[in-house]
């Protein structure tokens, strides 16, 4: 039976009792969290570890351990979800399953848990080009689930396009032994020529019958869409390639060599340079750029009158 640690409701005593848990697995109940959480942030009840509100969430399993396992296995399953293609044999790969498995089970028991923090924040580092293109990638086991859903709902649609499909043909079949019996008794009470009742009656089975066909069609486009909708893929395609190398600009100044921004500093040309006020200084920017600059400018196609005269020289 469940049961708040705080204030001792429990489900015997209150029907509506809502329980709430968070990431240290100790349960309180939703009043208490609204009272003891009405600044966000407060330690636990049990243990002091720091907790907020809004990382609550409702109880659904009776054991609390269970609940912490969930959010545990959600959490480092975003971090540790390389596959057997990401490692160069099978025994890698489960050793890796177990190192896993003993990170989880260190985090729910609670068993050196800032070693093993360390060690799935190295991993992280290691491994996120890897991390981030499984994040993107599903794997057999997504794939797997789409797969049954798709066979599910197209087994609900055929299932659907039957049953009106039957509902549809008893509909037609009353309604026309009820016409049936309209014509019969029109033509053994009225006055009307028999010709032009049965004239008439050609005229209505002809219109029925395009009905029909329009009905049959409208829905075999319906069916058609909806095939060619299942078959839609929005996730993004990545396209794996060659790690990008950044190579720096070549920049052709036709004039003196620039100076780098080191010997900008330290060869004492920021003396002539008014330093910007901190208050107006944008983030990155200093008077070393705006150095560079004014040379760059100055510096820039220096050469070139003196390559006009040797070519009209040499002509």
């Amino acid at each position: 039976m469940r049961e708040c640690r705080k204030c001792k409701s429990s489900e015997y005593t209150n029907k509506n009792l809502i329980m709430l848990i968070n990431e240290c697995g100790h349960p309180l109940c939703k009043n208490c969290v609204d009272n003891l959480f009405a600044r966000n942030a407060a330690p636990c009840e049990v243990c002091g570890k720091m907790l907020k509100k809004n990382n609550f969430w409702e109880q659904v399993f009776d054991d609390p351990v269970i609940e912490k396992e969930n959010f545990i296995r959600k959490r480092i399953r975003k971090i540790y979800n390389l596959r057997e293609a990401d490692f160069p044999n099978l025994r890698e790969f489960n050793d890796y399953l177990e190192r896993v498995e003993t990170i989880v089970m260190n985090l729910i028991h609670e068993e050196d848990v800032d070693g093993t923090e360390k060690e799935i924040k190295a991993f992280q580092e290691a491994h996120g080009e890897d991390i981030e293109r499984n994040r993107k990638k599903l794997g057999p086991d997504e794939l797997w689930i789409q797969q049954q859903i798709r066979e599910e709902s197209a087994m609900k649609a055929r299932l659907h396009d039957l049953r009106s499909t039957d509902e549809f043909k008893v509909h037609q079949d009353n309604q026309n032994i009820k016409e049936a019996k309209e014509v019969i008794k029109e033509l053994r009470d009225s006055n009307v020529a028999a010709g032009l009742i049965l004239d008439r009656e050609r005229k209505r089975q002809i219109e029925q019958e395009l009905e029909e066909r329009e009905e049959v069609e409208r829905r075999k486009k319906m069916k058609k869409d909806r095939k060619r909708l299942d078959g839609i893929s929005f996730a993004a395609h990545r396209i794996a390639g060659r790690a990008y190398i950044h190579k720096p600009v070549l920049l052709e100044l036709n004039g003196p060599p620039m100076p780098t921004m080191e010997e900008i500093e330290s060869s004492g040309y920021l003396q002539w340079v008014r330093e910007p006020s901190a208050h107006r200084r944008a983030g990155g920017f200093t008077s070393a750029i705006a150095c560079y600059r004014a040379l760059l400018e100055v510096r820039l196609d220096l050469f070139a009158v003196q390559q006009k005269k040797s070519i009209a020289i040499d002509g």
